[in-house]
């Protein structure tokens, strides 16, 4: 999914990054600004793993440096997981506020086939949740592609 939004932002010449996350202060960013990577980074970043566990706070806070630090003002947010994890209430109200300020939307994707009645927590933060127990991973890239495009 993440390369299927990456192909769009190379199509806009438009900047792309994606945030690997894991454990608490667990983080790895892959920047893509137009014109200033190739293949192998491409290829690099989807054979990018991180150790267990699930923290949200981390790679929400590093979304939102960027966004103030990066040049990323304008972005929204493709949040993927297959974990649940919960996030402090004071994050969870900066983010809010964040988002209210700045106009960004959160997308969730819940990773959730092999566990349909997995409860999670993206509803928390997320304005939309797509789970891959309900539409299939190339649906849910073609409504990302095409809810970003209209």
């Amino acid at each position: 999914m993440a390369l299927a939004l990456l192909d769009i932002a190379m199509r806009d010449q438009r900047r792309f990054a994606v945030i690997h996350f894991a454990g608490v202060g667990d983080v790895q960013t892959d920047l893509f600004l137009p014109g200033q990577y190739d293949r192998e980074d491409v290829l690099r970043c989807a054979e990018t793993f991180l150790n267990g566990n699930t923290d949200y706070e981390t790679p929400l806070r590093e979304a939102l440096r960027l966004m103030e630090q990066e040049g990323f003002e304008n972005a929204d947010m493709v949040f993927v997981t297959d974990g649940e994890c919960v996030l402090p209430d004071s994050f969870l109200e900066k983010l809010k506020a964040e988002q209210s300020a700045r106009g960004f939307q959160i997308t969730g994707i819940l990773l959730d086939q092999e566990d349909a009645g997995f409860e999670f927590s993206l509803r928390e933060f997320c304005t939309n949740v797509y789970r891959t127990s309900q539409l299939s991973r190339d649906q849910i890239a073609e409504q990302l592609v095409v809810s970003r495009v209209a």
